[in-house]
């Protein structure tokens, strides 16, 4: 039997895009999420964490978006915000590996102090999997006993404790037709749901397979601050369509979540 994961990842982001998981959760096939620590959507995504205990819910480590919450001077500009992406790639040799450690146990430890009982790691922009963070990941591994997505082979990179065989990961929705917002989700329904037929016939048999998804509602929050905001509702389309479910039974693929996978 083939089994899949499906994560969605930014809970805590904003309470828009709280409202488009928990929607994609209870009324479709979304099984897992990840929840930022350090944006202003958090506090509300632990409650509803905590009303929807079947949801898997790890945490997306951040240092490319959003505030610290450390006092982490080599990481952060003059207004204590994480440089963006590009931003990170120019200033990364300047940042000091401690401070990434400390920053990112602080982020994991304010979910669990709050009673997040976390599943599982990765983060935001895949920073973990990079190879001037891969060793700071396995110390965060180490220290929380927590598997880290696989993403980008990063378990043929480095050697991890915790990890629970989970070898195959995927975008589930960076494809065309999904991202084209020109036309309703209805009006390309067949296209779309084509798409997701060659994701699902990429996933082997006998394995547990990662699917990523972004599904959200818009606010201001999301769409002044992201370049990637509106095709994210589109993803909340599908994931609460019921042809997508009766797709994926067709494939004969199980849809679980962190907590159901032993450790390997």
């Amino acid at each position: 039997m083939k089994k899949v994961i499906i994560n969605a990842d930014d809970f805590g982001y904003s309470s828009a895009v709280n409202g488009g998981i928990i929607q994609a959760f209870k009324k479709g096939i979304l099984s897992s999420t990840t929840l930022m620590a350090n944006m202003p959507g958090c506090d509300e995504a632990i409650e509803l964490a905590k009303k929807n205990p079947t949801l898997g819910v790890g945490g997306h480590l951040v240092l490319t978006c959003g505030k610290a919450l450390t006092s982490s001077n080599s990481l952060v500009d003059s207004e204590g915000k994480f440089f963006k992406l590009n931003e990170y790639k120019k200033y990364r040799s300047e940042m000091k590996d401690e401070e990434i450690f400390n920053e990112w146990s602080c982020q994991i430890e304010y979910l669990i102090n709050n009673g997040v009982e976390l599943t599982h790691l990765d983060s935001h922009h895949h920073v973990h999997t990079f190879s001037e963070n891969l060793e700071i990941t396995k110390r965060i591994a180490e220290k929380y006993h927590l598997a880290f997505r696989n993403a980008f082979d990063l378990e043929n990179q480095i050697s991890l404790p915790y990890q629970k065989g989970i070898k195959g990961f995927d975008d589930l929705m960076n494809e065309a037709a999904i991202r084209d917002m020109s036309s309703s989700y209805h009006e390309k329904k067949d296209q779309c749901l084509d798409e997701i037929k060659v994701i699902l016939e990429r996933i082997e048999e006998q394995e547990i397979t990662e699917l990523m998804v972004h599904p959200a509602f818009v606010d201001e929050m999301l769409y002044f601050n992201s370049s990637f905001n509106l095709a994210r509702m589109r993803e909340v389309e599908i994931l609460s369509d019921p042809e997508v479910e009766k797709l994926f039974k067709s494939y004969e693929i199980e849809i679980v979540c962190y907590r159901d996978v032993a450790i390997s």
